[in-house]
């Protein structure tokens, strides 16, 4: 696909679903995270997973963009 296409047919998704993500998804997407190449390769990253009420409801009350995901990631 051409990049031309991806920006054309691009959309954003606000409505998620209210299932639990998968550990092993999870797992799979903070891997991919950490091999990701970092500015002069220093590895200097910290990811925080959001999933408990008591916590994504503080992250609603700092931000209106959540939009009901179950889970969220936090990365200073």
């Amino acid at each position: 696909m051409e990049f031309k296409d991806v920006v054309k047919n691009r959309y954003s998704c606000k409505k998620y679903s209210e299932r639990k993500v998968d550990r092993a998804r999870l797992g799979e997407i903070l891997e991919a995270g950490r091999l990701a190449p970092t500015a002069k390769n220093l590895q200097e990253q910290h990811i925080y997973v959001v999933e408990s009420e008591e916590n994504l409801a503080k992250i609603d009350k700092a931000t209106p963009c959540r939009y009901g995901a179950p889970a969220v990631l936090v990365v200073p």
